[in-house]
């Protein structure tokens, strides 16, 4: 009998590893690269860049938030930002079509934000990108704060969409904490990812978008099947379930930002909570600028994409005031006198 049971169960377990294996074949074949590769430290990164060589115009560096990749821009505000500025979107480290260094090679325990923003960093330097204004949804907030940290002078200004910055209480959902456990995390992200994805992928969406609807099509629009494939789920489970230590680290040093900030966030945002991330980032963040959209989800790119293009537009103009005057952020700005906006137009910068 137990002899009858093992071979049934090893029986399913190739029948999953095969059909995982093929999805994720069909995946990369159905939703192929879109953009460019460029080698940072030995790490191969995937963006897409609306004008390439372009150093006349504004950059606008885009990474997206957990779950994701760069088409998620790509099919949301990256061509109506395009048509005035130079926009790059970028996959990072480990996502879509970028590769993940191991935790070894960059000498961390795992692949932080400021890793990934020291390489997206690295990149837009082989591109020849400087001074761009950066903007990260979601769990890419995270990455610009570290970005805007870290580099300072090479950064124009940033904007936190949606973002993730401090840290929050709610343990990781077990989806990203199997994947750590040896042998059991290897079952699982070669088995059991893939029919997991296909049954329960269309109510993550629509939880992630509430109260708003999601675009149609939204998860085939931006190759949402390519997260499924086992080193992408792994990379993804890894940032999720170190994120909140991070940002408890990080937070610290936020009030020595002194560049132009925008904080978007959807007032009904039920992932990113705007009170535990939105509103204190703006408090800790000198000069910042925050933009409430009442009646809003997590993806105000997608449900308010005029509302977020517009900020980021007057954010641009902002950088570029101060490229020409010299100044810092905090010598143009008294300390304090930051906008909040609530609503779909956004208030003029200080």
């Amino acid at each position: 009998m137990m002899t009858s049971v093992l071979l049934v169960l090893a029986g399913l377990s190739g029948g999953l590893l095969i059909y995982s294996h093929d999805a994720a074949r069909r995946a990369e074949a159905d939703f192929p690269p879109l953009g460019s590769f460029v080698v940072v430290d030995g790490v191969r990164l995937h963006y897409l860049d609306s004008a390439p060589g372009d150093d006349e115009r504004q950059a606008i560096v885009m990474v997206h938030g957990a779950s994701g990749n760069l088409r998620d821009f790509a099919v949301s505000i990256f061509d109506e930002l395009a048509q005035k500025y130079r926009v790059i979107a970028i996959d990072r480290p480990g996502h879509g079509y970028s590769e993940r260094p191991s935790s070894d090679s960059v000498d961390a325990a795992w692949v932080t934000p400021e890793i990934q923003a020291r390489l997206i960093h690295g990149a837009m330097r082989q591109i020849g990108v400087e001074k761009p204004v950066i903007l990260g949804h979601s769990w890419g907030g995270a990455v610009v704060l570290a970005y805007a940290l870290a580099f300072p002078a090479d950064t124009g200004g940033g904007v936190v969409l949606s973002g993730a910055s401090h840290p929050w209480r709610s343990k990781p959902a077990f989806h990203n904490r199997w994947p750590a456990i040896p042998v059991v995390g290897d079952i699982f992200v070669n088995t059991l990812v893939t029919p997991g994805f296909k049954l329960l992928s269309d109510a993550a969406i629509q939880r992630n978008f509430a109260p708003n609807s999601p675009p149609p099509d939204y998860a085939r629009k931006i190759g949402l099947p390519l997260l499924a494939r086992p080193d992408n789920w792994r990379a993804n489970a890894e940032d999720m379930r170190n994120l909140a230590g991070f940002l408890a680290q990080q937070k610290k040093h936020y009030s020595t930002i002194d560049l132009p900030m925008t904080i978007i966030s959807g007032a009904a945002d039920r992932s990113v909570s705007p009170e535990i991330h939105s509103r204190r980032l703006h408090e800790a963040v000198p000069n910042s600028r925050l933009i409430l959209l009442p009646g809003v989800g997590h993806a105000p790119h997608h449900a308010q994409s005029q509302a977020v293009i517009a900020a980021v537009d007057s954010l641009s103009q902002h950088v570029a005031q101060l490229s020409q005057s010299g100044a810092s952020v905090a010598q143009q700005t008294q300390q304090g006198g930051a906008t909040v906006a609530s609503g779909n137009a956004p208030a003029p910068m200080p």
